[in-house]
C-alpha cells in the first residue's frame, strides 16, 4: 500500500510538472499574438483605422491610417524568443520597426532630394534607434522610420 500511495505522488508531481511545462510553451508560443494584438489595440484607440496586416513566418506588417489626419503608422514586429528556453534565458524580447507616414504632393521630388542628402552607404537600416527616411511612390507617403528591440515582459515576470 506505501508503494502504491508512493507512485501516486510520484505520478502526480509529474503531471502537474508537464502541465507547468505546457503552460510555458503556450505562453511563449502566444506572446506573438499578444505583441500583434497589443499594437493594434493602442493604434485603433489613438484614432488610427488598420488598413493591411500581413505576416511571413517570421515577421508581421501592420499599416493603419489615422481616421481624420490621414498620417499613416507602420509596424514591422517580430517575437524574438521563439522557444521556453530562449525566453527563460533572454526573456521574451520584440524586434520593433515603427514608422510614421505624411502624404505628400509630389512624392518623388521629395524623395529624390532626400537621396541626393543621403549619400553614406555605411548606415545599418537594422541597428536600433536609426532614424531612415522611405517613400511609397505609388501612394505618395514619405514615412521616417526607426528600429528598436523592445522587452516584452517586466523584470519581475521572469
Amino acid at each position: 500500500m506505501i508503494v502504491s500511495e508512493h507512485l501516486d505522488q510520484v505520478f502526480g508531481r509529474l503531471v502537474n510538472r508537464s502541465w507547468q511545462r505546457f503552460n510555458e510553451e503556450l505562453h511563449t508560443s502566444q506572446m506573438d499574438d499578444l505583441l500583434v494584438g497589443a499594437v493594434i489595440t493602442a493604434a485603433v484607440a489613438q484614432g488610427n483605422t488598420l488598413i493591411d496586416l500581413n505576416s511571413d513566418s517570421n515577421h508581421h506588417y501592420l499599416r493603419f491610417q489615422h481616421r481624420e489626419r490621414k498620417y499613416r503608422l507602420m509596424f514591422q514586429l517580430t517575437h524574438l524568443a521563439g522557444t521556453v528556453t530562449a525566453a527563460k534565458t533572454l526573456g521574451q524580447h520584440a524586434a520593433v520597426t515603427m514608422a510614421y507616414g505624411e502624404h505628400v504632393q509630389d512624392a518623388r521630388t521629395v524623395w529624390q532630394a532626400l537621396k541626393s542628402e543621403v549619400k553614406s552607404g555605411f548606415l545599418d537600416v537594422g541597428e536600433p534607434g536609426v532614424f531612415t527616411v522611405d517613400a511609397d511612390l505609388a501612394t505618395g507617403y514619405v514615412y521616417v522610420q526607426v528600429p528598436l528591440l523592445l522587452d516584452l515582459e517586466r523584470p519581475q515576470d521572469r
